[in-house]
């Protein structure tokens, strides 16, 4: 069998713009739950809307609070989702359809839904007693509704 020569006119404009995109895809990742500058509550609780979640998400077994992920699961639980809108959005940004920023935007926008739906969804270990009593529900992270409206995403530079 003879081998094949594939041969292509390619023009330099479009190779060179090609190879930007790439380079811009590089040193970027998606950081997604409560960014410094949304971590504010009216409450004044000292250690704010992240700080909350950071408890819950590893837990706090010498303070009796068990961990109830919802970062980390939200995450695991969608991987097959994301790897198939990267490689649509990988697609768009090739041919020049959608910029790096708009599709680590949308990853964001997608991963940022599905932790606040996490929170509102999933079966999260129990309060104690006392803390039901306190808060006038028995639903983990779920008081206010700050922290999940908290809850977003920021495409950073590596």
């Amino acid at each position: 069998m003879k081998p094949v020569t594939i041969v292509r006119d390619i023009d330099p404009k479009k190779f060179e713009a090609l190879t930007r995109r790439f380079a811009d895809l590089a040193g970027h990742s998606v950081m997604v739950g409560i960014p410094e500058g949304e971590n504010g509550r009216t409450d004044e609780d000292e250690i704010g809307s992240a700080g909350i979640l950071a408890v819950h998400e590893f837990g706090a077994p010498e303070q009796g609070i068990p961990e109830r992920s919802v970062v980390r699961r939200a995450i695991r639980d969608n991987l097959g989702k994301y790897r198939k809108l990267n490689e649509q959005n990988l697609r768009k940004v090739v041919r020049g359809d959608m910029s790096v920023a708009q599709a680590l935007g949308l990853l964001g926008a997608v991963a940022s839904g599905d932790v606040q739906l996490t929170i509102r969804m999933a079966d999260l270990a129990p309060l104690k007693p006392e803390t039901i009593r306190r808060k006038g529900s028995s639903r983990p992270l779920v008081d206010t509704g700050q922290m999940i409206q908290s809850i977003t995403f920021e495409v950073r530079d590596d």
